[in-house]
C-alpha cells in the first residue's frame, strides 16, 4: 500500500489490542505528546537536517537553534512511535514516515504538522467542551470571531494555514488525478482553489483544458509567487471574490476540493445554489472531501469531523445521504463517489 494512503488510514483513536483498560486509555491520552512533538519537530525543520544514516541530537540541535537535552527527549518520543529511528550516543534517523516531515519530499507533511500546534487551533480545542455543550465553534468562543475572520487579523497564522492546505493538496492532487478523468471539461473553475496547487495539477495533465483559479482577494494574490500556475499560465486565470457571492461564470465544471466541509448546510447550499446558476445542462460539479461511512469502525474521516467541530463554523464531515440531500436542496444530483488512493473521496454532482 502507498505509505501516504497507510499514514491517511491510521487512527488513534481505538484502544490498542490486548492492554488493560487503565493503560490503554493512557496509550490514547498520550496522544497529545505524541502530536505536539511532532508538530514542534516540523516547526523547527528538524527532519531536513536528517537522512537514513543516523545523525547526533547535538548536531541536529546546532542546526534548528534547539536545547540540546530537550530536543533529544521530543525524538526519543517520537523514535518510540515510529517517527524516528533511534540509535546509540542519542543519535536519530529517519523512517518513511519522517521523510515525509522534510521541507522538499514530495507530499510534504511539514506544513500541515506545524499547523496543528498554531496558538488559534490549541485554543480551539481547549473549548472543545464547551463546543459539545453549545454546537459552537471552538475559534468563536476563544476569540470571539471565526477562523477565516480571524486569518485577516493574523497573517502569520493565515500563511501557515495556506502552506498547510497547499502541501496536502499535493498528496491529494495525484489521488485525484488518478482516480477522476477530467477528459471531458473544457473549463474548470477551482472554487476556494487557494494558491492553485491543485488546479495547477490538472491543468498539467489536460492540455485542452482551461482553468479558473477562485479565491478570496488576500489568498488569490499569492498564486503567482506559489508558482504553481507558471507552466499553465497561457490556459488559467485567477478571479477573486467570495464564494457566498458569486462564482466564475462560463465554465462546464467547477471542482471544489476541502471547502463544503468548513460550513454548514445553509451556507453550502448557497455556495452550491450559485454554481447551480452558473452550470450548463451538461456541467458537473466535484466535491473533494471525505466521506463517513455509514458502519461503526475508524475511519479518517470521523476525526477530521471533530476538526471541523472546532475549528470551523457548523462545518462537517458527511455521509452519502448527506451529500445526496445536499445536493438536491441546490438542484443538483449526486451521480457516483470515486475512491482515491487517499480517504478523499471524488463527489460527483450534475445538473438534476
Amino acid at each position: 500500500m502507498n505509505i501516504l494512503a497507510e499514514l491517511e488510514n491510521e487512527t488513534t483513536a481505538t484502544a490498542p489490542a490486548g492492554l488493560p483498560p487503565a493503560a490503554a486509555l493512557t496509550q490514547i491520552l498520550f496522544g497529545k505528546q505524541v502530536a505536539f512533538c511532532l508538530s514542534a519537530a516540523a516547526r523547527l525543520g528538524v527532519a531536513d537536517y536528517m537522512s537514513a544514516e543516523p545523525v547526533q541530537v547535538g548536531y541536529l540541535a546546532e542546526r534548528v537553534a534547539a536545547h540540546a537535552p530537550a530536543l533529544y527527549r521530543v525524538m526519543r518520543l517520537l523514535a518510540s512511535a515510529d517517527v524516528f529511528e533511534e540509535h546509540p550516543g542519542q543519535s536519530f534517523a529517519l523512517t518513511p514516515i519522517s521523510e515525509l516531515l522534510k521541507s522538499d519530499a514530495p507530499g510534504s507533511f511539514r506544513h500541515l504538522a506545524s499547523m496543528w500546534s498554531d496558538e488559534w487551533s490549541v485554543a480551539a480545542y481547549g473549548r472543545l467542551a464547551e463546543c459539545v455543550r453549545t454546537g459552537q465553534d471552538g475559534v468563536t468562543l476563544a476569540y470571539g470571531r471565526n477562523a477565516f475572520d480571524l486569518f485577516e487579523s493574523h497573517p502569520e497564522w493565515a500563511e501557515n494555514f495556506q502552506r498547510a492546505m497547499t502541501s496536502y493538496s499535493s498528496v491529494t492532487a495525484a489521488a485525484i488525478l488518478k482516480a477522476y478523468d477530467f477528459s471531458e471539461i473544457q473549463c474548470l473553475a477551482d472554487v476556494g482553489g487557494g494558491r492553485g496547487k491543485l488546479l495547477g495539477s490538472i491543468l498539467k495533465q489536460y492540455p485542452q483544458m482551461r482553468g479558473v483559479l477562485f479565491d478570496l482577494p488576500n489568498v488569490v494574490s499569492g498564486a503567482q509567487g506559489a508558482g504553481h500556475l507558471a507552466e499553465v499560465q497561457d490556459r488559467a486565470r485567477t478571479e477573486s471574490g467570495s464564494f457566498f457571492e458569486r462564482v466564475p461564470a462560463h465554465c462546464d465544471a467547477y471542482i471544489l476540493k476541502h471547502i463544503i466541509h468548513d460550513w454548514d448546510d445553509q451556507r453550502c447550499r448557497t455556495i452550491l445554489s450559485l454554481i447551480r446558476e452558473q452550470l450548463p445542462p451538461h456541467g458537473r460539479v466535484l466535491v473533494c472531501e471525505m466521506v463517513v461511512p455509514q458502519e461503526p469502525g475508524p475511519a479518517p474521516a470521523k476525526a477530521l469531523d471533530i476538526e471541523m467541530l472546532v475549528c470551523t463554523c457548523g462545518g462537517k464531515e458527511r455521509t452519502a445521504d448527506e451529500f445526496t440531500q445536499l445536493f438536491a436542496s441546490a438542484g443538483l444530483r449526486l451521480v457516483r463517489i470515486l475512491p482515491t488512493e487517499t480517504p478523499v473521496c471524488v463527489i460527483e454532482a450534475r445538473p438534476a
